[in-house]
This record gives C-alpha cells, structure tokens and sequence, in this order.
C-alpha cells in the first residue's frame, strides 16, 4: 500500500513555477522530492557538474592505489604509513562529497 495518500495543490505566478522548476532540475529531482526535502528541513544542492564527478572518482583512485602499494610492501612501518595515507584521500573525498552532494539542513 502506498504511503502517501493526501494531495496538496499549491498555485504560483510564473515566475515562482519557473524558478522551481530551475531549482528541481538543478538539483535532477522531481518536484515531489523536491517539496519534501523543503518540508523536513533541507535545502537540495544543485548536482555537481562532470568534471566534479571526474575529480571524485581521481581521489577514489588515489587512495586505492596507496592501498595496493600497501599490500606489495612488506615493512610494517611502510604499510602503516601507506594506509594511513589511504585513509586521509577517503576522508578527503567523503568532506567534498558531504559539501557538494548531501543536502544542507535549513534553519
């Protein structure tokens, strides 16, 4: 059974349905989801564009190849080292990703 049964109609000028509809495809939402994200508290951040995606995805291979390094070399001290290293580039990429992506909670 679905969840949501109760229907709200809203009426807007012009231009505050253009500006929704900017804001929904910015953030690549519908504007049901949208509305909801309003209603709890959070304000949807428009997507990143691909070159943000592409940055993303060069930390990621950062950190994965310190850990690959780490598991061909023997010296404890040197893999230590190496994962800790691993281990800041995701806590790195995690920071931007919460910045950019995750929605800001309102006031």
């Amino acid at each position: 059974m679905r969840k949501r049964q109760r229907r709200i109609q809203i009426w807007l000028s012009d231009e505050e349905k253009m500006d929704l509809e900017q804001k929904v495809f910015d953030a690549c939402l519908d504007e049901s989801s949208f509305i909801r994200m309003l209603i709890k508290g959070y304000t949807p951040r428009p997507a990143p564009d691909e070159q943000f995606y592409k940055t993303m995805e060069l930390i990621k291979t950062m950190g994965d190849r310190l850990e690959l390094m780490e598991s061909r070399i023997t010296d404890p001290q040197v893999q230590k080292l190496l994962r800790e290293e691993a281990n800041k580039w995701y806590a790195f990429q995690h920071a931007i990703e919460k910045r950019y992506l995750l929605p800001e909670r309102s006031e």
